[in-house]
């Protein structure tokens, strides 16, 4: 008498995803080999594969099965939000917009649809689009977890604080992606001269890995740019070797003017700049160094 039961590709699906979801990717490969083997152009278990070969590194493989995927059901919802989410992460910043867009195109109440823009617009580094998004996330579904990471990192770059921001870093565990995206953050608000709001998030990352020297020298290095001391550098630390060039042009034609309409002012002015460009280069070293060895480094 013969046992074997049939399973239809809808049960061998959901076994597979079961497994995926608690990572137990070996079984999940042979049920998915068995399954489309018997159902090879079932859209559900090919986003699976699709999926297992994400989840495995394969990357090249699932956005090959996922547009496979798509080109029989266009619609099919797991492969175009994975096929987003495998863009975002290989770079492909435009196509997970196209993704992400349409999406939200047909799944206009999804919050966490809305946070995943807004994450790809902090990435993209438009940051005030980005807080919007992350706003109207938090709106449709203030229980979404991606949405509350990126209202709290709108926060921190505003300089807002509440008792929720204590929860960022639990929350940015459970969501890998956001950490590249506050990396990336991180640089593009230390190019817009926001060092405390590039610091706060920072320090964010340092919780996660308290023993990441590298995160720590850069918290170190943004705390001298936000200290207090380095108020007068600002416009040196913004600009670099612009503001730097524009200096010394400046030193030249005060004194070369005071020497013209008043003679008796080149000395004090030439000491005054003088001695701001000696601060400028002597200070900030030695602030660093000081932080340095007051963080343990």
């Amino acid at each position: 008498m013969n046992d074997h039961v049939v399973l239809t590709a809808r049960e061998f699906s959901a076994r597979a995803l079961g497994l995926i979801e608690r990572k137990r990717y070996a079984q999940a490969g042979d049920v998915l080999a068995e399954a489309l083997g018997q159902y090879p152009d079932d859209s559900d278990l090919l986003y699976g594969a699709g999926l297992l070969d994400f989840l495995t590194g394969k990357h090249d493989d699932a956005r090959a099965v996922l547009l496979r995927v798509l080109s029989r059901a266009p619609d099919h919802y797991g492969a175009r939000s994975l096929l987003a989410t495998l863009y975002q992460e290989s770079g492909e910043l435009p196509a997970a917009e196209t993704m992400l867009l349409d999406l939200l195109r047909d799944y206009p109440e999804s919050g966490h649809h809305y946070a995943r823009y807004a994450m790809l617009m902090y990435r993209t580094q438009h940051v005030d689009k980005a807080q919007a998004l992350a706003h109207e996330a938090l709106r449709l579904d203030p229980d979404d977890e991606l949405a509350l990471i990126a209202c709290m990192m709108g926060d921190l770059i505003a300089g807002r604080h509440s008792a929720e921001q204590e929860r960022l870093s639990a929350l940015m565990i459970r969501h890998p992606e956001s950490l590249g995206t506050a990396r990336m953050l991180i640089s593009h608000l230390v190019r817009r001269g926001k060092y405390r709001a590039a610091k706060r998030i920072a320090i964010e990352l340092l919780k996660l890995h308290p023993d990441s020297r590298d995160i720590l020298e850069l918290v170190v290095e943004l705390d001298a740019l936000s200290h207090w001391s380095m108020l007068p550098l600002w416009p040196l630390s913004r600009y670099g070797l612009g503001a730097t060039v524009g200096l010394w042009v400046l030193t030249v034609a005060v004194i070369n003017g005071a020497g013209q309409f008043a003679p008796n002012a080149v000395g004090p002015l030439s000491v005054v700049l003088i001695a701001y460009c000696v601060y400028s280069w002597i200070f900030p070293p030695l602030l660093k160094r000081w932080l340095k060895r007051r963080a343990g480094i």
